[in-house]
């Protein structure tokens, strides 16, 4: 595994992110951007093998000149165990997430999430699962959180953490088999039993995602382009008054995501930004009643009513 580094002003840092991020294929596997100070942004590119981690560097040295990427090997440790000794509890509103090693201390108060860090996504440290939490716990305490899709869920953080939260189902599905792999055993150590049904599927097309629907929470946590694409079937397994929260995106890409849900009908309610991320809350607007009108005979009939009492 390599890690591939540069820093410069935001607007630079977020150029090379989208650069990387949205190029298909990309030779990065995964990439971070976070604020070191006032000024300097921090990228980091994480590829598999030397040839794909040059290759990012030289897509951020053709985006901009001006920026020197780092290009390291990182060293042949069991970063899985490395990360368990120091990776901290996160906190994100009631919720605690962390592995066995840190709930294990007592959180009186809190929800516990039991993820161990491991190859899927999602131990709460990122920006955009910590903020899926947060707007998690805002939409719970407007009402229930019902059923619940957690499309990449990565993990299974956020759709656990729903369910403890109160849903009364959730479906989370990746296109990784692995991710679900490990989601499985991370529903197991939560007691989740038949409340989660892990599965791998691409988008809302899965026959049981579609048995399911609607829904009333739904959880997008990916990329921007993805979520654009997937923002018309989206909206079609969420249920009136239900909400989607969406997040994955850089906070620059913000307007193109924003377009593809506000054109699907859905009303933006909540945004939340954190470490140059966003998570959008959208809410699909329950149908008006429809005012009945009477009909041509029923007018006819009152008419001639009246003219008999006449």
């Amino acid at each position: 595994m390599y890690i591939v580094s540069a820093t410069a002003p935001r607007n630079v840092i977020e150029a090379l992110a989208d650069a990387l991020t949205w190029l298909d294929p990309s030779p990065a596997d995964a990439v971070d951007t976070k604020e070191e100070t006032r000024i300097t942004w921090r990228l980091d590119a994480y590829a598999q093998d030397e040839e794909s981690a040059y290759g990012c560097a030289g897509i951020i040295e053709l985006v901009d000149p001006d920026v020197n990427p780092v290009v390291q090997k990182l060293e042949d440790k069991d970063w899985v165990a490395l990360s368990l000794e120091g990776l901290p509890a996160v906190h994100a509103g009631p919720f605690v997430v962390a592995g066995a090693h840190e709930l294990a201390r007592g959180w009186p108060g809190r929800i516990p999430v039991w993820i161990e860090a491991g190859p899927a996504f999602g131990t709460g440290h990122h920006g955009t699962t910590s903020g899926c939490l947060l707007a998690l716990e805002k939409r719970a305490r407007k009402g229930p959180l019902g059923k619940v899709l957690d499309i990449g869920t990565g993990s299974g953080v956020l759709a656990i953490a729903a369910v403890k939260r109160g849903a009364s189902y959730a479906v989370a599905s990746d296109i990784d088999a692995e991710s679900i792999r490990v989601s499985k055993i991370n529903g197991n150590n939560n007691r989740m039993g038949r409340t989660v049904r892990f599965l791998t599927a691409t988008g809302t097309k899965s026959a049981i995602i579609q048995a399911q629907a609607p829904y009333d929470t739904i959880f997008a946590n990916i990329l921007a382009r993805p979520l654009i694409g997937l923002s018309g079937d989206i909206a079609k397994v969420l249920r009136p008054g239900g909400a989607v929260i969406l997040s994955g995106l850089l906070t620059h890409q913000e307007p193109s995501v924003r377009a593809a849900f506000n054109g699907r009908g859905l009303v933006l309610t909540d945004r939340i930004h954190k470490d140059g991320w966003s998570t959008l809350t959208y809410v699909k607007p329950k149908a008006k009643p429809v005012k009945k009108t009477p009909s041509l005979l029923a007018d006819l009939k009152a008419l001639m009513r009246a003219v008999d009492a006449d």
